[in-house]
């Protein structure tokens, strides 16, 4: 009997020890075969988005304001508009009663003496309104299609600036209806293979991929020729150099704007 148990544990042991191995073998596998699937559900006869030019520099989080980042404030839009900038990502997240703030987590909101103030989506989206010349990019730590859903209840003139970042290949379909612009798909909420990213773009159309600095020259290496490459979050003017030359089309940046 005791042998018995000493071997279930040896055994126990190995397969623990096998799994730990094979766990980033086995999550590439996983994510290939989970993008060939979505390839295969998404329709292609989807409508072509609006051209739209790629940006540069998007102003990440709204763009820096008064040293803070992450402020998803309208201070800061005003701020860096007047500074020239045009393309916005903006942190969307929802409260407890499911109502939509401009929040990039709840964790980092700042306090009440901070130089500006946290709002909710709707006066995000009527300073849109008041700047026809402005884009927005939408980013979410949450429910990606809850707030795609939200969206389209926006006045038309303004998703049709709203190019709203996809996280899985299944949320292109919700992202292309509605009449947004057209949508980014962004790396740092999945694995997917470059080649099945590259085979994806070509099937439906982007705007752009976006990717993390780390990820940036990988990318270019994959997908040159194929579609845009932004990455973020960029804010030293040599680095940003760098990546241009690498390949990459535009940053999203707090402090190199525009």
């Amino acid at each position: 009997m005791r042998r018995r148990a000493e071997r279930a544990f040896l055994l126990a042991v190995l397969l623990a020890g096998a799994g730990w191995i094979l766990r980033e073998p086995l999550r590439a596998t996983r994510w290939q075969m989970q993008g060939a699937a979505e390839l295969i559900w998404i329709s292609p006869a989807l409508p072509l988005p609006r051209a739209a030019a790629v940006p540069v520099h998007v102003a990440h989080a709204g763009g820096a304001y008064r040293g803070f980042h992450y402020t998803n404030a309208l201070e800061a839009l005003n701020y860096n508009y007047a500074r020239g900038a045009r393309w916005f990502e903006m942190d969307f997240l929802t409260d407890a009663r499911g109502d939509w703030w401009a929040v990039h987590d709840w964790s980092g909101v700042r306090p009440a003496s901070a130089p500006f103030r946290v709002v909710k989506m709707g006066d995000v989206l009527g300073w849109f309104v008041e700047h026809p010349d402005a884009r927005l990019i939408t980013d979410t730590k949450g429910d990606n299609r809850a707030l795609l859903r939200k969206l389209q209840s926006a006045p038309a003139e303004l998703r049709a600036r709203v190019h709203p970042q996809i996280y899985r290949f299944r949320e292109y379909p919700l992202a292309r209806s509605a009449g947004f612009a057209a949508p980014i798909f962004t790396t740092y909420r999945s694995a997917y293979p470059w080649w099945v990213i590259g085979r994806f773009v070509r099937r439906h159309p982007v705007l752009a991929v976006t990717v993390t600095r780390e990820q940036a020259r990988d990318a270019c290496a994959a997908l040159s020729g194929t579609v845009p490459i932004l990455t973020h979050t960029v804010n030293d003017s040599a680095e940003a150099a760098h990546l241009m030359q690498a390949g990459i089309a535009g940053i999203y940046t707090d402090e190199l704007l525009p």
